[in-house]
Formats: structure tokens, sequence, C-alpha cells
């Protein structure tokens, strides 16, 4: 293998982070929406299926599925442990910039330090690995 196809798996770790953080986001406008779910709600399969085809839902849903279904791509080339450790600590890191781009939250210092701690996590645990 050549020393590109390392940063074509990591491009393809990055999409999928992505990809499952935008379903992140919109999972969160849909929630918004919908309000807070009771037990009731949830256990009440009529209203559950009306739920899951609500289009921002289903997008969401769908999203959130196709990050981790593409995961298994780069799995024949790195560590189980390395790979989805990496694509869930992106995926968070996206989705905590994203969620502060469009829905505006403000998050606390100690966040973002979170978020550089696992930054450097993702880097400690991916730095030698043969691609």
């Amino acid at each position: 293998m050549v020393k590109t196809d390392k940063w074509i798996i990591w491009t393809l770790v990055l999409i999928v982070s992505l990809v499952g953080s935008f379903g992140n986001i919109l999972f969160k406008i849909a929630s918004n929406h919908i309000g807070k779910i009771s037990w009731k709600n949830l256990l009440d399969l009529r209203w559950d299926i009306q739920i899951l085809f609500t289009p921002t839902v289903f997008i969401a849903l769908f999203l959130m599925f196709l990050g981790r279904f593409t995961s298994i791509i780069p799995t024949s080339y790195m560590g189980i442990t390395q790979l989805i450790t990496s694509i869930t600590i992106l995926t968070l890191i996206f989705t905590v910039i994203l969620d502060t781009v469009f829905l505006k939250p403000k998050y606390p210092l100690n966040v973002w330090i979170g978020i550089l701690t696992c930054l450097i996590a993702v880097c400690l645990m991916t730095y030698n690995i043969k691609i």
C-alpha cells in the first residue's frame, strides 16, 4: 500500500464522523420541534411510526446510520478500537462545532478543554497506526 492510502482512510474517517454529526444536529432540531417525549408516547407504536417518518427525524436517523455503516470501510485498515474511538470522538467534536454554528448554544470553557483533550486522545491512539 502506498502512503497516500493513509490519507484516504483518514478522509473516510472524517467524512463518516461529519455525516454522523449532521445527523446528530438534525435529530436535535427534530427533537426541539417534537418537544418533551413521555414514556406513554414512546411506547405508542402509532406515535413512533408517525415521528419516525417525519422528514427531519427520518433524514437524521438515516445520516446517523449511514455514518456508522460506512465505518466498515476503514475497519479493514486499522484496529477496531482505534477506529471506533476515533469516529466517536471526531463525531462529538464535529457535533459541538456544528451545534455552536447552527444552534448557537453557549458552552463553558471546560467543554472546549474537554474537546481539545479528546482530539489529543485521537492523535495519541492513532499515531503509530500502520495502514
